[in-house]
């Protein structure tokens, strides 16, 4: 009867690593290398750094849209209290137009005469 025996372990191979693209690893060799820190940033704060910058220009951008928002707002109401003013200045010309004694004016120089006689009124008997 075969006995009892711990197995033999196999020597894994060593898995093959593949290096990931680490974009804040890449960074933070370039801002060593360009400035000559040499490790006196640790790579923590350089993440907080990047973290701050990156919410800065979210700041910038978002104020600039706010910004011509406004501008745009503004624009907006200047034309809209324009023609406002344009409205009420046709509106009262033509209620100053609309007056019986300014149409009777026009119509005299066109040969019409007021009538100097009220009119008839026809009134009908009921039965």
């Amino acid at each position: 009867m075969p006995q009892n025996a711990p197995r033999r372990r196999v020597a894994a191979a060593e898995p093959s690593r593949k290096k990931k693209f680490n974009f804040t690893a890449q960074a933070f060799r370039w801002v060593n290398q360009k400035l000559e820190i040499d490790e006196k940033i640790s790579m923590g704060t350089f993440k907080k750094v990047l973290w701050l910058m990156g919410l800065t220009v979210v700041y910038i951008f978002f104020q600039h849209n706010f910004d011509s928002l406004i501008r745009k707002l503004n624009k907006a109401d200047t034309q809209l209290n324009e023609q406002r003013a344009a409205f009420i200045s046709h509106k009262s010309k033509y209620l100053f137009a609309s007056k019986q004694s300014e149409v009777e004016k026009k119509l005299e120089g066109r040969g019409f005469k007021t009538n100097q006689e009220p009119p008839i009124k026809i009134a009908i008997k009921k039965q």
